[in-house]
């Protein structure tokens, strides 16, 4: 075992130890076969986790990024699956069709047939981040930049809000009729009605926002990008997961599964994928 992968069981073990109500127990950790991680996400059908892989700038159009298929129990089946991508990130799962955020455009792949199908540009977006999807194939995309969420409806991409409340989005998570923002601007998480557009403050998260997911239980994970991954009641009490940020080790758009309370985490610069079971 490398030097790294022992310092994040170490700062598992550490922090599981100071919890009472909940912790986190490491499941697996991939080989650092990546090149920068930003998002991962499980895909039900075919019981696969996808992977997406900057390989350069996050705001950097190279081609060079790529989505990785991964199984799960972290064992890479494919490094570079799906190619010609420019850095992307957020990713969201909606029948056989993967979604993935590629700075300012939606690509849309066919899982089935290994291959991008089409891409669909997001007028006057700079940095789309993340992605989160409606029970009715909404895709809606942050946009850390521009401070935006665009929503694609099955045609095209529009701007569906912009300013205010929403200053530097990134994760998404979508919950019974409302789209959830991590607004890193403030580490505030606030929820946006999806028929009238209302926003309105939910909870604050202490620090900046990456990866938003709900456990099943009503309480929010919360990654932010240096390393600190929390779980959020909602009386807005915080527990701290795990924190690998003096270990230089990042936490970026996570990904929860209720079904095994697994939580996912993409370390970016740390180029892998880690596994953990939250135990309530």
């Amino acid at each position: 075992m490398n030097r790294i992968a022992c310092i994040v069981i170490m700062a598992a073990v550490s922090v599981s130890s100071a919890l009472q109500a909940q912790s986190l127990a490491k499941k697996w950790s991939s080989e650092p076969v990546f090149d920068t991680p930003e998002s991962v996400i499980y895909d039900y059908e075919n019981h696969m986790l996808c992977v997406s892989n900057i390989s350069g700038r996050s705001d950097e159009k190279n081609g060079m990024g790529f989505i990785s298929r991964l199984s799960m129990k972290g064992e890479v089946v494919k490094l570079k699956w799906i190619t010609g991508l420019n850095a992307p990130k957020g990713m969201g799962i909606f029948g056989n069709l993967l979604f993935v955020a590629d700075i300012d455009e939606l690509v849309v792949i066919d899982i089935e047939k290994n291959r991008i199908v089409t891409r669909y540009p997001a007028e006057g977006s700079k940095f789309l981040n993340d992605i989160a999807i409606d029970g009715e194939g909404n895709v809606f995309i942050s946009d850390s930049m521009t401070n935006a969420v665009y929503r694609f409806d099955g045609k095209k991409v529009d701007r569906w809000i912009q300013g205010g409340r929403i200053l530097m989005p990134n994760g998404l998570c979508y919950d019974e009729g409302r789209l959830i923002v991590g607004v890193s601007g403030d580490g505030m998480l606030r929820a946006v009605d999806l028929k009238t557009k209302a926003i309105s403050d939910l909870l604050s998260t202490g620090s900046s926002i990456d990866g938003v997911s709900m456990d099943g239980k009503g309480n929010f994970i919360v990654s932010d990008w240096k390393g600190r991954t929390v779980l959020i009641e909602p009386d807005g009490v915080i527990t701290v997961l795990l924190d690998t940020a003096d270990s230089k080790i990042n936490a970026a758009d996570i990904f929860f599964i209720n079904k095994w309370d697994m939580l996912l985490i993409p370390t970016f610069n740390d180029n892998r994928v880690v596994a953990c079971t939250l135990k309530h």
